[in-house]
């Protein structure tokens, strides 16, 4: 049974007040469903199991792949689009849409994309100090 946003945020405050039980009780919620709305498991999304058949781009994957390879050795201004990779598997016979192949290149992106690296800047209290200085000209602040 699913439960609604407002009495999934009702568990949940009253999980606080020690209470979790008492709201979904009269709504007849079983305390199972009641249990999966306090550790938060009720908005699972759906995943594939298999993925989908693409008899239509399927054929051209290895093309696009290609031309994002090539993508990588051309100059910034040069790149391939994703329109300009549409106009040419369409030249190459190609009879889908072009935001599928949109769907194709941002999930590759996405798979081939370095995650970004954060360096975590904790000093021991009056170790190190930061101060920005200023200087005001009437209304205006410049960076000294």
């Amino acid at each position: 049974m699913r439960i609604s946003t407002t009495l999934w945020r009702t568990i949940r405050t009253r999980k606080r007040q020690r209470y979790p039980h008492e709201g979904a009780r009269r709504k007849r919620y079983s305390r199972p469903t009641i249990e999966k709305a306090i550790s938060n498991q009720l908005h699972n999304p759906y995943r594939l199991k298999h993925p989908k058949a693409s008899p239509i781009f399927g054929p051209y994957q290895g093309r696009v792949d290609a031309l994002l390879l090539e993508n990588d050795h051309l100059p910034r201004k040069q790149r391939y689009t994703v329109h300009r990779m549409f106009e040419i598997l369409q030249i190459e016979g190609y009879h889908g849409s072009e935001s599928r192949i949109r769907q194709y290149v941002s999930a590759r992106h996405a798979q081939t994309r370095t995650p970004e690296v954060f360096l975590p800047l904790e000093f021991e209290p009056g170790q190190d100090a930061q101060i920005d200085w200023v200087r005001r000209v009437g209304a205006y602040e410049i960076p000294v």
